[in-house]
C-alpha cells in the first residue's frame, strides 16, 4: 500500500520501467521458447499491474471522494487509519503534529501498519482524525466539505496562500469543521456571490465582473487574469466594507498639486509618508494596504461618494508609498461629480500604464506635490550632471537631492521614469529601476501605519463578525 507522495512518485517510476521492459521483450526476438518468453512477459505484467492498483488507489484516496472504508475484522482497523489520513488531506507530518509525536514516528507504524502500535496509540490516531468508527469508518462529513472546498477553490485558479492568509477563518479549534465550513461560505458568498450549494457541488466557479470591476487598462502578457480578476474581486469588497463604515467626514481633493502641497506643509511642516497619510485622512480618504503578490498595483474606489485608496506594496520604501498614494489620491480627486468610480491600475512598469496620459498627469501631479514646482528641473539637473553616463547617474542623484533638501528616493523613482520615457522616444531600452530602489530609505513601517489608521478610521464595532474578520485579515503575514 502506498501511503505518502514521495512512495507513489517511485511506484510510478516502477511502472514505466515495467512498461518499458514489457514493451521491450514484444518487440525483440526471445532466446527462450515460445512457453517460457511468454511466462515471463507475464510475470512482468502481473507485478505492473500490481504496482499501478496500488497508485490508483492512493490517488483515489487524494481525492477525497471516498468516505467509508470497510472493517471486516479488527485486522484492517490500521489500513482503514492510513486510508482516512490520506483521503482526508493529511501528510504523514500533519497526523504527527497532531500527536505531538515525530514525523518518523508516524512513518514507521504505517510502514508496519500499526503493528508495533498499542491499542492505546489506535485510540488516539483515531481521535486525531475525527474518525466515526461502528462496523465501517466514516469520514466526518464535514471534514470532507473543507476538502472539497479547499480544492475546489484551487482548480477555480485562486492562490493558496491568499486564500489562507485573507480569507479562511481563524482562532478555531483544529475539528470545528462544519463552523471552518460556515465561516468561509460566508466570507466567500460575500466576496464573490458563490453559495454554499455552488461551492460544494460539481459545477465549476465563475468570477464575475460588475461595472465596479473594469480595470483601466490592457492585461499584459504573461499576466494571470483569472486570480486578477478574482484579487480585484477581493480588494473591491474590502473597499465596500471600509466605505460602509468609515467615520471619516468627506471633503473635496484639491486637484491642484501647489495647493496639496503647501496644505500638507503647513499642517504637519514637513513631507513623509506619515503626513501624506494624515491628509488623506483629513480628507475623508481611508487608505487599505495590501502585500500579496500578483493581479493589480493600486486602485481607487468611489463608493457612494465616498473615496477609498488601496495601495497595494510588497516594499518597505517610504517615499514609494508616499508617491503611490499622492498617486492615487490624484485620481480620487477627479470627476467629482460622481458618486460612483473606478480604477484599478496594473504593474507599474506595464507599457498601457506608463503610456496612459491620465497616468502621466498622476505622476507628474505626485512628483509636484512632493518636489515642488522645480520638480522638472531637478530632474534635469540629475541627468546634466551625470553628462550622458548613466553609471554616474546614481551619484547625480544624491548630490541633487542633498543641494536641494529633497527626499533621494522620490527624486530616484522620478527620475526612472523620465528614464522610461526616454527609451520609449529612442527606442533604446535603459531600466533604472534597480538604481532607484537602492536609493530608498525606510522611516517607518508604511503597511502598519495604514492599517493602524484604517483601525481608527472605521467602525468596527457595527460590522458582521465575517466583514470584521475580513477587514483584520488584511495585515495578517
Amino acid at each position: 500500500m502506498i501511503k505518502n507522495n514521495k512512495q507513489l512518485a517511485l511506484t510510478k517510476k516502477r511502472i514505466q520501467e515495467f512498461s518499458e521492459a514489457i514493451e521491450k521483450l514484444n518487440r525483440e526476438e526471445s532466446k527462450f521458447s515460445p512457453l517460457l518468453a511468454k511466462a515471463q512477459i507475464d510475470a512482468l505484467m502481473c507485478q505492473r499491474d500490481d504496482l499501478v492498483e496500488q497508485a490508483e488507489e492512493y490517488e483515489l484516496l487524494l481525492s477525497g471522494e471516498l468516505a467509508i472504508f470497510d472493517v471486516n475484522s479488527i485486522s484492517d482497523l490500521p489500513k482503514a487509519l492510513i486510508m482516512s489520513r490520506i483521503s482526508m488531506g493529511l501528510t504523514q507530518k500533519d497526523l504527527a503534529e497532531r500527536l505531538g509525536m515525530k514525523e518518523q514516528q508516524i512513518q514507521r507504524y504505517e510502514n508496519t501498519e500499526y503493528s508495533s502500535a498499542s491499542f492505546s496509540t489506535l485510540v488516539s490516531i483515531v481521535d486525531a482524525l475525527d474518525l466515526k468508527i461502528t462496523e465501517d469508518v466514516f469520514l466526518p462529513k464535514d471534514s470532507r466539505e473543507k476538502n472539497i472546498l479547499i480544492s475546489k477553490l484551487n482548480d477555480a485558479g485562486l492562490d493558496r496562500n491568499f486564500i489562507e492568509k485573507r480569507i479562511l477563518p481563524r482562532d478555531l479549534m483544529p475539528f470545528e469543521y462544519g463552523l471552518w465550513v460556515e465561516k468561509t461560505v460566508e466570507k466567500l458568498q460575500s466576496i464573490f456571490g458563490w453559495n454554499k450549494d455552488l461551492l460544494l457541488g460539481d459545477r465549476p466557479l465563475v468570477f464575475g465582473r460588475d461595472g465596479s470591476m473594469v480595470a483601466r487598462f490592457k492585461m499584459p502578457v504573461g499576466a494571470n487574469e483569472l486570480y486578477t480578476s478574482a484579487y480585484t474581486q477581493y480588494a473591491y469588497t474590502i473597499a465596500n466594507i471600509v466605505a460602509k463604515y468609515c467615520s471619516l467626514e468627506k471633503k473635496g481633493i484639491p486637484q491642484d498639486a501647489n495647493v496639496v502641497r503647501g496644505d500638507i506643509l503647513d499642517k504637519y511642516g514637513e513631507l513623509t509618508f506619515e503626513s501624506v497619510l494624515s491628509y488623506a485622512t483629513e480628507l475623508g480618504v481611508p487608505v487599505i494596504p495590501l502585500n500579496d503578490s500578483g493581479a493589480f498595483h493600486g486602485a481607487t474606489w468611489r463608493i457612494n461618494g465616498r473615496n477609498v485608496v488601496v495601495l497595494k506594496q510588497k516594499s518597505r520604501h517610504t517615499s514609494k508609498w508616499m508617491f503611490d498614494l499622492l498617486h492615487e489620491l490624484y485620481h480620487a480627486s477627479q470627476s467629482p461629480e460622481l458618486d460612483e468610480f473606478t480604477i484599478v491600475e496594473l504593474s507599474e512598469t506595464s507599457e498601457e500604464r506608463r503610456n496612459d496620459q491620465e497616468e502621466i498627469d498622476a505622476n507628474n501631479f505626485a512628483a509636484s506635490v512632493l518636489l515642488g514646482e522645480k520638480a522638472g528641473s531637478y530632474i534635469e539637473q540629475c541627468f546634466k550632471n551625470a553628462n550622458g553616463n548613466i553609471a554616474w547617474l546614481k551619484n547625480s542623484v544624491i548630490k541633487v537631492a542633498e543641494e536641494n533638501d529633497l527626499d533621494c528616493g522620490v527624486l530616484a523613482y522620478q527620475v526612472a521614469n523620465k528614464l522610461d520615457s526616454i527609451s520609449k522616444q529612442t527606442g533604446k531600452k535603459v531600466n533604472w529601476w534597480g538604481a532607484a530602489n537602492n536609493l530608498q530609505r525606510n522611516t517607518c513601517e508604511p503597511s502598519n501605519l495604514c492599517f493602524d489608521q484604517l483601525s481608527i478610521s472605521v467602525n468596527f464595532d457595527q460590522m458582521e463578525e465575517f466583514e470584521r474578520e475580513l477587514i483584520e485579515q488584511v495585515s495578517a503575514d
